[in-house]
């Protein structure tokens, strides 16, 4: 069975016709033997070109020249250019933008026989795709860019991607250190050596960030900086469809807040007068120490000091004088003990001393060593001199009392009695008053 000729055109024009793309085919001498419809309607070429005769390649790009299509410059010699490359019947792959807008991609394939077969393929949809994708990509990355946190992204095999300018200032990191395809380990190594993890072997540190980082979930952790400060990074995976694809970092300095919180709790657990814990933060750091000690079995001593007849120095001298009398007590109270025992202002001209790991015979030590300390006290305040002295009541938990209430209670019965004995003394014994 035999095809003929004319069958083997129809059957090539209509596989042309069906084509997505427009479809030339020359011969050896440039002469256009087949094409498609799309070739006339994406290159807009008039019908008139194609009758009567079909024509060569000189006339196609002729036409084209005269009416711009290849920019500013003599037709002729426009034309006579791309005739003597076409001669070359070399394969090419080119981009060309039409006067109205139209992006062309260019294949030219030279045959065996001679001749070449060219496809033209509309690109403008494509390029304009591609175009709003790097329009946003670098509308995301300015925005990210200028995030007041730190955005670090890393592939599913925790290569960094991605690593905004805020991030890395804050690690002091460089621009062209995070490129794509650094491994998210070689990075944290970077901020380590950096400091980014405080003190500590850097090998050790970055091993546990990335033990935790492995496992692809939600974590939070904070580090403090060896040039100072504190970071709050946040970890999560990136997931797609429910597949992990990723994993994302986010860092923030929160070095203002921690300070501003600090500053919070010191207001709301400090007598600001003296700088001692005030009575709420007092009591709950005794309630603390009494469970310690019940727990390891550890003396614990409760110490009540009150200023003797301090109504007479606010009566004598005036309040900012008591005031002082108060300061200048609370300095001394606190230079004569330890780091690890608890002192606070109660209220008024009481104070409160809990002596930690001290049994009551040391700690009636303390608290006469403290009597006698205070009563030497000699108090300046605008040329005047100022003396005074306090009266002291102690107890131990445990041997006294078997909770905090009725540990104040014996401490203040203590107080109560130094009181009533002349004061300028230390009771340490139950008194029935």
């Amino acid at each position: 069975m035999s095809t003929s000729d004319s069958d083997l055109l129809k059957l090539l024009q209509t596989i042309l016709d069906n084509l997505p793309s427009a479809v030339s085919l020359m011969d050896k001498d440039l002469n256009l033997v087949a094409w498609n419809a799309e070739l006339k309607r994406l290159l807009d070429f008039p019908d008139e070109l194609f009758e009567p005769d079909a024509p060569n390649l000189h006339k196609l790009v002729l036409f084209n020249a005269r009416r711009g299509e290849y920019g500013p410059g003599v037709p002729e010699e426009q034309a006579n250019a791309i005739i003597e490359r076409a001669r070359k019947m070399e394969p090419h792959v080119f981009e060309r933008t039409r006067p109205d807008g139209t992006a062309l991609e260019i294949r030219g394939q030279p045959l065996p026989g001679g001749g070449f077969v060219s496809i033209y393929t509309d690109m403008t949809q494509r390029k304009r795709t591609e175009e709003e994708i790097r329009h946003a990509a670098s509308y995301f990355r300015a925005v990210l860019d200028n995030l007041p946190i730190g955005v670090l992204v890393a592939d599913k095999e925790l290569n960094c991607v991605y690593w905004n300018k805020q991030g890395r200032n804050l690690f002091d990191i460089p621009e062209d250190f995070v490129l794509r395809k650094v491994s998210l380990e070689a990075v944290l190594t970077r901020v380590a050596e950096k400091g980014g993890y405080g003190p500590g072997n850097i090998e050790e540190r970055v091993a546990r960030r990335m033990e935790v980082i492995r496992k692809f979930e939600p974590h939070t952790v904070e580090l403090e900086r060896l040039s100072g400060g504190t970071l709050h990074v946040r970890g999560s995976p990136i997931l797609i469809d429910g597949v992990t694809a990723g994993f994302i970092l986010l860092q923030e300095d929160i070095t203002e807040r921690k300070n501003y919180q600090k500053q919070l709790e010191h207001l709301a657990t400090t007598d600001h007068l003296t700088n001692l814990l005030n009575r709420r933060a007092f009591f709950g750091a005794m309630e603390k120490e009494i469970r310690r000690s019940h727990r390891y079995s550890q003396p614990l001593t409760l110490l009540m000091l009150d200023v003797d007849h301090f109504k007479r120095v606010n009566d004598s001298y005036g309040h900012p004088a008591g005031d002082e009398v108060l300061r200048q007590i609370a300095v001394t109270i606190k230079r004569l003990l330890r780091d690890e025992d608890l002192t606070g202002r109660l209220g008024g001209e009481e104070f409160a001393i809990a002596l930690v790991q001290a049994p009551l015979a040391a700690a009636i030590h303390v608290a006469e060593r403290l009597r006698k300390t205070i009563g030497e006290l000699v108090i300046d305040f605008e040329g005047r001199q100022i003396s005074v002295t306090v009266s002291i009541g102690v107890a131990e938990f445990g041997t006294d009392a078997d909770n905090l209430t009725r540990l104040v209670t014996v401490t203040d019965e203590r107080l109560y009695a130094a009181k009533h004995s002349g004061r300028n003394c230390v009771v340490s014994t139950q008194a029935v008053v």
